[in-house]
């Protein structure tokens, strides 16, 4: 699981996914993480071949799919790890029933007969974002047996993604500076997906007025106090907090 996981930062800094691609990845393979970790993981190292961790997104894909079977019972059928449209030509080819597994963007065509879209999809389990008219939706919501991603229309889910707030990312290693935040514009969207080490000298209330929405795939490291901030404006936690060095040795 740790392998992957680094691998799926790794492809993120080299462009390969995009940061909601990384996300969506890292929360699928969090979610097939087994109850029976030791077992499961030694079963994993077994299948893998030589050379550690997978190398390519589809790979890495087939091997969270693999666990996400393993952890669910799931069979054959289809899988999506990017974006991906479902329409009534490509309903029309599928095997009725089919069980279908959606890791990434999946979007279902205006002009898909629902009947349609019922027969030929028998079960799906999300972990990703599926889009589409609200008929069709509520069609795919009655066969989804595990759902932790979101069903929504697509205008809903562009309102939502776009919050019109300033983008920032860490890709590497930040020591996050009073300095630093001052010259950096209100209400900033932060994703760490690396680490991010906020200095002891940073003021509570500028970085509450700086950082508005905190997404951490990374390491954050700093002052209790200030990762409190942070973890407080982190609506989801993919990564870690932990105490930096100099606040760990104070609460000793």
């Amino acid at each position: 699981m740790e392998e992957e996981r680094k691998r799926i930062l790794e492809m993120l800094q080299q462009g390969q996914v995009t940061v909601d691609q990384a996300a969506e990845l890292l929360n699928a393979l969090e979610a097939s993480r087994p109850p029976d970790r030791e077992g499961q993981r030694a079963g994993a190292q077994a299948e893998r071949p030589a050379g550690g961790a997978p190398r390519g997104l589809a790979e890495l894909g087939r091997s969270i799919a693999d666990s996400v079977g393993r952890a669910f019972g799931g069979g054959a059928g289809r899988t999506n790890f990017s974006t991906a449209h479902l329409t009534q030509a490509g309903l029309s080819r599928m095997q009725d029933g089919t069980s279908y597994t959606n890791f990434g963007h999946l979007v279902i065509a205006d002009d898909v007969p629902a009947d349609l879209l019922g027969q030929k999809i028998g079960s799906i389990t999300n972990f990703g974002s599926v889009t589409g008219p609200e008929d069709l939706l509520a069609v795919l919501e009655a066969r989804c047996d595990e759902n932790f991603g979101s069903f929504g229309r697509a205008e809903e889910e562009e309102e939502e993604e776009d919050d019109g707030r300033p983008k920032l990312q860490n890709l590497g290693k930040t020591i996050l500076t009073q300095q630093q935040l001052a010259n950096m514009a209100d209400g900033v969207r932060y994703a760490n997906l690396g680490k991010l080490i906020v200095a002891e000298n940073v003021s509570e209330e500028l970085l509450a007025q700086k950082i508005a929405v905190y997404e951490n795939l990374g390491n954050t490291q700093g002052p209790a106090n200030l990762l409190g901030i942070l973890q407080a404006r982190c609506p989801e936690n993919l990564g870690k907090f932990e105490l930096s060095a100099e606040s760990a040795e104070e609460d000793q």
